[in-house]
């Protein structure tokens, strides 16, 4: 699960619950507790689902927070970097990720390369959890990041 609060700009006091339960799914927008709605991103732009009636420029805060955070754009900087080497790679929250290698590569090799190198692609403060695999799912490594630290 993933959960964020949004605090519109000029609002003192209001905060919303931006949640997402399984990736993929769209996102929960709770006030006071409250659901209100579900947004998700269509072609590009943010949609609320549903019949409530909700200010643009509160849809277009929201979808621009979901944005900016850094496990939307984790998952393709994985897979630009080791471009030879990740088939897939999947945000299962925003502490865990799923890495999926391609056919043929040496996975030894990978596995040293990306313990090398991870630390310079993840920039947030939270502990990160990457559970690589092999194309087969037959051998995996796992690599946990705490703040600025490599966990073996």
């Amino acid at each position: 699960m993933i959960e964020l609060d949004y605090f519109p700009d000029g609002l003192d006091g209001i905060v919303y619950q931006v949640l997402q339960f399984r990736t993929g799914e769209p996102w929960r927008i709770v006030y006071t507790g409250e659901l209100i709605c579900s947004m998700e991103k269509l072609e590009g732009l943010w949609y609320v689902k549903g019949k409530v009636q909700m200010p643009q420029e509160l849809i277009e805060g929201i979808g621009r927070l979901i944005d900016q955070q850094h496990f939307n754009r984790l998952p393709m900087e994985l897979k630009m970097h080791w471009e030879a080497y990740v088939q897939e790679t999947i945000a299962q929250g925003d502490h865990q990720y799923l890495v999926v290698c391609k056919a043929g590569i040496d996975f030894e090799r990978f596995e040293k390369l990306f313990r090398a190198y991870i630390m310079n692609l993840v920039q947030d403060p939270w502990e990160i959890c990457f559970r690589v695999y092999d194309a087969g799912m037959s051998d995996d490594f796992e690599v946990v990041i705490r703040g600025q630290m490599l966990v073996y």
